[in-house]
């Protein structure tokens, strides 16, 4: 893995926490083309449980060769702070946990059959980073990660297909209409193929379709099936990583997580490098802020460097 691989890595992990916390503010806003990002202050944007869950997850993915779900939800509870927004589901299963239900039993009993939310894939970014060289792997290890929270197949596929996006658009350093089209044979349910394939022509028609009708066709709520879709087109579609972010606050709806997943790709695409540095700035700086963010993308880098399978796609 070369140094702009490298940059990429820290990219996907820095470009969803911008996205978040950029997104945050207007969360649960109707699409409005005029929005803009927050005036990016040092120190002013803070993240949500979206930043809070993928950053634990990368830390996991240090500590262990694959998604270990004991030591993960270990992870999940140690980081968590209610103040950071969490979902009810997730608040649930947390909860389950605490109170002794096993790790790999608690979403099964949420929701008759398991969220179908974006949680899981909102979160999944270090895998698609970690396991970019091995597709099958970024499967197999987005799938175990999503479980402990998500047991509906759609939430499931939902991160996987997220998960998939980073992964290509690090190994080949774009994400484009082509790759969005490609991801058609990756998803695993009716609704997730469905929904990509509007994603993909509506990406072919109307690159720069605006907010209301990227609103309408896509979704913009929390489920995975009208969000990943969403984040992923406005990815695809986006001159620059600042443009993606902003369209997907203009989106409006769940501003922060479908930012987090749209800034993830391209962050993964572009680097580091490609994040205006005034909002990296503006990112908190606390305890588990921008810098251990920074530190810990760094060090995900070098573990992902020494797969063999990332060596065989320099």
């Amino acid at each position: 893995m070369d140094e702009h691989q490298r940059d990429r890595v820290v990219g996907a992990l820095l470009g969803l926490f911008v996205g978040d916390a950029a997104g945050a503010p207007s969360e649960g806003g109707p699409p409005d083309p005029g929005r803009a990002v927050p005036e990016p202050a040092p120190g002013r944007w803070s993240y949500t449980d979206d930043t809070q869950m993928a950053l634990a997850l990368a830390e996991h993915l240090l500590e262990a060769d694959g998604v270990d779900p004991e030591r993960l939800a270990r992870r999940f509870q140690a980081r968590y702070e209610p103040r950071r927004g969490y979902g009810y589901g997730t608040r649930q299963v947390l909860a389950a946990w605490h109170a002794g239900t096993p790790v790999t039993e608690a979403a099964g009993a949420l929701f008759d059959g398991g969220s179908f939310g974006n949680g899981a894939a909102m979160r999944v970014a270090p895998v698609g980073a970690r396991f970019h060289g091995d597709p099958w792997r970024v499967r197999a290890e987005a799938e175990r990660a999503s479980a402990l929270t998500h047991a509906h197949p759609v939430g499931v596929d939902g991160a996987v297909v997220q998960a998939l996006a980073v992964a290509e658009a690090l190994r080949e350093h774009r994400f484009d209409p082509q790759a969005l089209a490609g991801l058609g044979a990756q998803a695993a349910t009716d609704r997730l193929r469905q929904s990509r394939r509007t994603a993909s022509a509506l990406a072919a028609s109307a690159p720069d379709a605006p907010p209301g009708r990227v609103a309408a066709e896509l979704g913009n709520d929390s489920s995975a099936q009208r969000s990943v879709p969403t984040a992923l087109y406005l990815a695809a579609t986006a001159p620059s990583f600042a443009a993606g972010v902003e369209r997907a606050l203009r989106v409006g709806g769940d501003t922060d997580t479908i930012a987090a997943m749209t800034g993830a790709v391209l962050g993964a695409a572009g680097g580091l490098q490609a994040i205006p540095a005034p909002w990296l700035e503006a990112l908190e700086d606390g305890a588990h802020g921008r810098s251990w963010a920074l530190a810990l993308a760094h060090r995900l880098a070098d573990r992902a460097a020494a797969d063999p399978a990332a060596a065989d796609h320099e």
